[in-house]
Formats: C-alpha cells, sequence, structure tokens
C-alpha cells in the first residue's frame, strides 16, 4: 500500500491543493486555475487554436498526484470486479496478492515464458526507440492470449468479443486525426489499446491469431485509426542504450526502482503564480516529424497527410520558449485530452508512458492526474501481466466511458436518465457543437438536444425567448460550488420584479446531477485524500438542458451595442441583488429574437456565487484576455484580491473591446486579429499587456468596419478605465460609482452622440 507522505505534489498556486476550511474562508477572490481549464473553454469564441492550448495542458500535467504502483493495481484489479467500493483495503490487497500468483506460471513456465522473454530480451537490446515498438508490442499481445485463460476470483472470466477485447497495435507514424470545430489536430502516438474489432476492421475473422500477434499490430495500420476508438495510448521512450535481461525466475516481490526512476517529473513546481508553460516557438525552428505531427491545422485548408509549418513572432510568444520536441509527460497530456474530447462524457482517461523498461500509469480526470510510480515491465514481469489482465478485463466504465450517454464507442442513440426517465436526443455529431479541449476544469460541451417531454413543459411568464430548439450543457462543476441550478433558481426570483434581469436571462428547462461520477471516489480509494477533505476541489458531472440562444458575436452595428448594454444592465441588477456573476467574457454574452430585435442575455452561471457566501471552491473565476487587470497581478491571482463589481465592469468593456475588434459582419477576423497575443500569455503579462493598451496601444488600433460606429464608446470607457489604475495603487469605488464611471456614463454620451450625428 502507498503511504500518504508523498501521496501529492505541490499545485500552482500552492493552496489549491492544500486549502483548509480556515484558509479558504480567508479568500477574497478565487484563485486563478491553472491548466488548460484557464483557456479551452472558450476556443470556439475568443479564436484560440487548438494548438495554443498545448502550453497548458502541460500544466495539467505537470501538477500530478503521486500514488505507489500496488496501490493503484489494487484499485484499478477491485474496479474490474464491478465493486471497488465495497471492498475493503485488505481485501483489495489480497485481490493483488491472488492475481499475481495467478500470473506467475505465464512468466516463468512453459514455451509461452520463453517466448515472451525473447520479445522483451530483444526490447532490451534494440537501441533505437522506433524499433522497439514492434517486440514490446508482441510481448504484451502474446501474454493477453495467455492471460484470457486465467481465472482470478471475483475478477469476470474472458469472453471472447472482437467489440470489447483489447490488444495493442502499434501506430506511429500513421496520423490520427480529429476535428475540433474548424481545426483538424494531428497526433502520431507510438503504440494505442484498440478493439479486436478496430484492429482487424472487416477482416476480423479471416485474420489467424498468430499473424495478429506478429504481423498486423506491429506495424502502423493501412487505414487511420480514430480516436473515438482508442481505448488508450502507450508514449514509448528510450534514453539508455542497453537494458537488463529478463531474470531467469520471477517471483511477486515489487522490484522497487531507483529512486530517479520512481516517478516521471516534467519540471518542478514554483511556488509562485501559475502561468503558461511555454508558447509558440520562433518562427523556423527546427521539428521531428514526430513533433511536426503534434499539430493542429485548418480542417478546410489543408487535406490530410500535408503537415503545417509554424510561425509566429515576437508578439506569439511568452518569456519562455517551447521545447522543440516535448516532454513525453506533455506528448501523453495531448493524447488524453484527444481521448477526452472524443466522448462527451468520459469520466477518466488511462494511458500509460514506456521509459526504457519502466511504465508509468497515468489515471487523468477533470480534476487532477496521477500518475503510478514505475513498473519495471521486464524485471517484474508479473505485475506487468497484471495491469495487462487489467486492460483485458476492464468494461467501458472501467475505462472511463459513461454509459448513460456511450453504452459502446460511437452510440449516438436516444438517452434515457435512470431516475426520471426522460428522453434526450442527442445531436453530439452537430457541427453547433461546442467542444472542449484540455484535461482539467469544467469540460463543458455545448450540443443540440431533442426531447417530446421537455418541449412539453409549461413555462413561467417571464420567459420571452420563442425557440423551440434546446441545447444541452455537459460540463464538470466543482462539488463545492454552489450549483449552477440554484444559482439560477435566485436569478429567476430576481427576474420576477426587475424588468432589467426579466427576459434577459437563460431559460433552464431541466437538470441531472451525476451523483454517482464524483471524482473524489479515486482519490479516497487511493489515500490521497480523507473523507473529511473528499469534495475539496473534487468534480462533478451535471447536465443542463437550456432554450437555445444566439452569440452576441454575431451582431454588429447598434444592434450589438443595444444587446450588450442590455447585458450590462441585468449584470448590473443581478450584482444588487445579490448573484455576483464573476465570469465575464465573450462566450457569457448571448442574443435571441423576439419580434424583429435582438435581446441580450447574461449567460452562463457555473461561476457565480451569491454575496452573502462569498467564494467558494478552488476553480479560477474569468477567463484572463476578460478579467480586470487588478485580479491579474500575483497578490489577485493568489486569492487576495477581493472580486468587486468594478472588475466585472471592467471585464464588459474588454468584452466589448474584443468584439470590436476581432469581429467584422458577425464572424470572426481569419487574420490580423488584434490582441492574438493575449491568449497566450500568462496573467502577470497579460496584465501589462492590458496596462499599455489602455495607455498606448489604444491610439494604433483600428475597429472592423461593422463596429467603427462603437469606437467612441470604447474610448469613453477606456478613460474611464485609465482612472482607476493609478501609481499609487488601484482606485477603490463603490459599485454604484463604478457602474456610472465605467459604463452609464460613457453608455449616455455615445447615445448623445449618437443622437446628435442621426
Amino acid at each position: 500500500m502507498a503511504g500518504n507522505a508523498d501521496a501529492t505534489v505541490h499545485k500552482t498556486p500552492p493552496r489549491n491543493s492544500t486549502l483548509s476550511a480556515d484558509s479558504e474562508a480567508g479568500l477574497k477572490s478565487t484563485p486563478l486555475a491553472v491548466g488548460s481549464a484557464a483557456v479551452s473553454e472558450h476556443i470556439s469564441t475568443v479564436g484560440v487554436e487548438v494548438n495554443d492550448v498545448r502550453p497548458w495542458i502541460a500544466r495539467d500535467v505537470q501538477n500530478f498526484e503521486k500514488c505507489k504502483a500496488d496501490t493503484i493495481l489494487q484499485e484499478l484489479l477491485a474496479r474490474c470486479t464491478g465493486s471497488s467500493q465495497n471492498l475493503s483495503v485488505s481485501e483489495k490487497s489480497k485481490l493483488l496478492e491472488t492475481a499475481l500468483n495467478a500470473v506467475l506460471p505465464i512468466c516463468n513456465v512453459g514455451a509461452v515464458a520463453q517466448e515472451i522473454k525473447g520479445h522483451l530480451t530483444n526490447f532490451c537490446d534494440i537501441e533505437r526507440e522506433p524499433s522497439t515498438y514492434a517486440p514490446f508490442v508482441k510481448a504484451a499481445n502474446r501474454a493477453l492470449r495467455e492471460l484470457s485463460k486465467v481465472n482470478v476470483d471475483g475478477i469476470p472470466a474472458f469472453k471472447v468479443d472482437d467489440k470489447t477485447n483489447v490488444l495493442l497495435h502499434v501506430n506511429d507514424p500513421k496520423p490520427i486525426y480529429q476535428d475540433h470545430q474548424d481545426k483538424q489536430s494531428e497526433r502520431k502516438p507510438d503504440v494505442v489499446v484498440v478493439s479486436h474489432q478496430t484492429a482487424l476492421g472487416k477482416k476480423a475473422h479471416e485474420t489467424q491469431e498468430s499473424q495478429v500477434l506478429t504481423e498486423t499490430t506491429c506495424k502502423s495500420p493501412k487505414d487511420n485509426f480514430q480516436w473515438t476508438d482508442v481505448r488508450s495510448t502507450l508514449e514509448l521512450k528510450r534514453t539508455r542504450k542497453s537494458l537488463t535481461h529478463p531474470p531467469s525466475v520471477y517471483k511477486t516481490d515489487y522490484v522497487v526502482p531507483s529512486p530517479s526512476a520512481q516517478y516521471m517529473e516534467y519540471k518542478k513546481d514554483a511556488s509562485g503564480p501559475a502561468k503558461p508553460t511555454g508558447s509558440t516557438p520562433a518562427t523556423g525552428s527546427a521539428q521531428t516529424p514526430h513533433e511536426a505531427s503534434n499539430e493542429l491545422r485548418p480542417s478546410s485548408q489543408l487535406s490530410r497527410g500535408v503537415k503545417r509549418k509554424r510561425g509566429g513572432n515576437a508578439e506569439d510568444r511568452t518569456e519562455e520558449k517551447e521545447p522543440i520536441k516535448p516532454h513525453p509527460i506533455v506528448q501523453n497530456g495531448l493524447y488524453v485530452a484527444e481521448m477526452f474530447a472524443a466522448h462527451i462524457a468520459r469520466q477518466h482517461v488511462i494511458s500509460f508512458i514506456v521509459n526504457n523498461d519502466y511504465i508509468y500509469i497515468w489515471f487523468c480526470d477533470r480534476e487532477t492526474t496521477i500518475q503510478g510510480a514505475a513498473i519495471n515491465f521486464v524485471q517484474d514481469l508479473p505485475r506487468w501481466l497484471v495491469l495487462l489482465l487489467i486492460m483485458q478485463r476492464m468494461g467501458y466504465e472501467q475505462w472511463g466511458l459513461n454509459r448513460v450517454f456511450e453504452p459502446e464507442p460511437g452510440f449516438s442513440g436516444k438517452v434515457m436518465i435512470e431516475d426520471a426517465q426522460i428522453d434526450l436526443e442527442l445531436d453530439v455529431k452537430s457541427k453547433e457543437r461546442v467542444t472542449h479541449f484540455g484535461i482539467r476544469g469544467r469540460a463543458t460541451t455545448v450540443f443540440p438536444v431533442k426531447s417530446e417531454a421537455l418541449s412539453g413543459l409549461q413555462r413561467d411568464p417571464c420567459f420571452l425567448n420563442e425557440s423551440p430548439e434546446l441545447v444541452a450543457k455537459l460540463y464538470w462543476p466543482e462539488e463545492t460550488r454552489q450549483s449552477e441550478p440554484d444559482i439560477l433558481n435566485e436569478v429567476y426570483k430576481i427576474a420576477q420584479t426587475d424588468p432589467d434581469v426579466r427576459g434577459h436571462v437563460p431559460e433552464l428547462v431541466w437538470f441531472h446531477k451525476f451523483e454517482e461520477t464524483s471524482t473524489s471516489k479515486i482519490r479516497v480509494a487511493l489515500g490521497l485524500k480523507d473523507a473529511e477533505r473528499a469534495e475539496q476541489g473534487s468534480r462533478i458531472l451535471y447536465i443542463i438542458v437550456f432554450r437555445k440562444l444566439i452569440p452576441i458575436t454575431t451582431l454588429s452595428g447598434e444592434e450589438f451595442i443595444a444587446a450588450w448594454w442590455q447585458v450590462v444592465k441585468c449584470h448590473r441588477a443581478l450584482w444588487k441583488g445579490g448573484v455576483l456573476h464573476r465570469d465575464v467574457s465573450p462566450s457569457n454574452l448571448m442574443v435571441y429574437r423576439l419580434r424583429g430585435q435582438f435581446i441580450g442575455v447574461l449567460n452562463d452561471y457555473d461561476l457565480s456565487s451569491f454575496k452573502r457566501d462569498g467564494p467558494r471552491g478552488l476553480e479560477r473565476t474569468g477567463t484572463v484576455p476578460f478579467m480586470a487587470a487588478d485580479l491579474l497581478t500575483p497578490d489577485g491571482v493568489a486569492g487576495k484580491v477581493e472580486h468587486v463589481y468594478a472588475h466585472d465592469a471592467e471585464s464588459l468593456i474588454w468584452v466589448l473591446t474584443w468584439v470590436c475588434l476581432r469581429y467584422e459582419g458577425g464572424n470572426l477576423l481569419s487574420k490580423n486579429r488584434p490582441l492574438e497575443e493575449w491568449l497566450k500569455v500568462d496573467a502577470s503579462m497579460c496584465a501589462d499587456k492590458k496596462a499599455g493598451f489602455w495607455s498606448i496601444q489604444i491610439r494604433n488600433v483600428c475597429p472592423s468596419t461593422s463596429h467603427a460606429e462603437s469606437w467612441d464608446l470604447v474610448n469613453k470607457c477606456f478613460d474611464g478605465i485609465h482612472s482607476i489604475y493609478l501609481p499609487s495603487g488601484y482606485r477603490k469605488l463603490t459599485d454604484e460609482s463604478a457602474f456610472q464611471l465605467l459604463l452609464e456614463g460613457p453608455m449616455l454620451e455615445h447615445e448623445s452622440r449618437r443622437r446628435t450625428y442621426s
């Protein structure tokens, strides 16, 4: 069993992983998140490319939790029984002991043992990494074939089923593609875990099993695999020329790795504020073929098989350059993000890194990543065979697939929620689907949905949106945070009496919380959390169905300004009513059409809070390019700056500016987009760029043609912002003073000027 002494590593900021009830209560605002959650929620609206998220994914996997090898094997093995939550620690330990003894004969006895040892010996003798793939896959698949005959008490017996039975398959150098809205990713994992059906396709029954083991799976596939069919990936690295050959006899004792090899490290975490680990490299950077494949390109412009040249300029880079070839931990993180993106409700991803003769298990979910300590698969073959047994006997749920939304990979039928019997027809292939690319965070996915039961529900008269279309929002909020349905319930009470709110908030039609999906369960089981801290930082799956809205970015000119101003007034009324939104971004400003006019809506309350409660949870509130500069300081990132109304007012101005500069006629500019570098820098650097913008740059930029008449309003708003950032520090304002100075005053001047010239 793993002890707790080395169970975790520090997060950034350090409080993210160690907040006590007392310290959390002392926060004045929620600390800024690290990792892909900081940018990947808004890929489509803000214009960030999926490839730009890579440095932030590096943060996701850099700050991992540690778990002893036997502890994670015990838990994964227990999950194969279907009743892992009911097994005690001693029972899980006994199960592992039983499994080790069951596989031991395969390691030591007969021709099969010699065959596996022969493949491992070849693996040890080969110095060139790509040449090691075949013997590794041969050893694994030969073991899987023999493991199909092994029975372990409590573990379901092997059943022949080409749809579910798995094997390892060499993939590199064949690319795997995936569409992320208008971009297409191209990645080349070394080895993948796929079903027999996926590996052999239509010829599954025509191929001899020996041919599968010796030929088919040891070469890259003829046709590209799809991420929806990939159960897991293995990233192989070879840094040592010679490896010790297999022993003559194996035992079940754990072969302890050297201290330096016990866990794979990426970068030691700093105690300071979070910032991305890198950015786009300079123009002309050298690339390996493998690195060049791990890129993203416009799916409409580049045909498959054509690699994109990377470019950039001084404004596109942070101070720290991206490595020419990503660290294997980062490569593994990119593959994990692809597997998450391929399935709308995937609970977790289990992946593997093979470094020389060590294999590391990675368990990734929306809370954090967990790394299992090294298993030397050459010297500790019994544990590797137990791991292969686990992979062979795990069902869809154990691999992380959600059986409600996806009974099997590729499922697209009707969804039935068991306790409510709601019929949901999901259009997960829709071009309107808004997806998330990353690992940690809320991982919000929005897609069209149809439901006869929900369409017939009686509506509250305070909702004016007449659209018959519904959308579903699937996401992973923190368990300790006030739920979005609870927040909206309070919002709707305010809407009953306040005309600035009525009709300007989203209509929640139905929601469901999947209680069994809490990410705390695996951490409690592994000893990474105790029962008292179980929900701290943990996430749980929600689905919420709303009436469909339209992005405000599709509007221009006075239609846009009118809708934006309606959102401003709604936000102000809710703040006065005790509901603090605190996550203003272009993605959260929406509209609908009513009697020939567009009505503005303040959307997305999953990071909101009640004034009476203060901040709850550990997740960031805000998206860096739209956050007030005062919240992007080191103290702000650490949660030591109180989040006040003036900060959200400033965010509303940044959204106004962003849309005016980057959208033309309702469409995101395809090139030469101002402020692009803000999407790629850390909080501190973004704060500097904001200050430079309102002091100098604003005089040198021009709005798009369709937003030209709004630019005088932007300038007036920035006069107010400039007046609150003084050399002596941030100027504190009352909520009403901030509203008048930053928003109402400039808007009145804008309307007066428009009436004069019209």
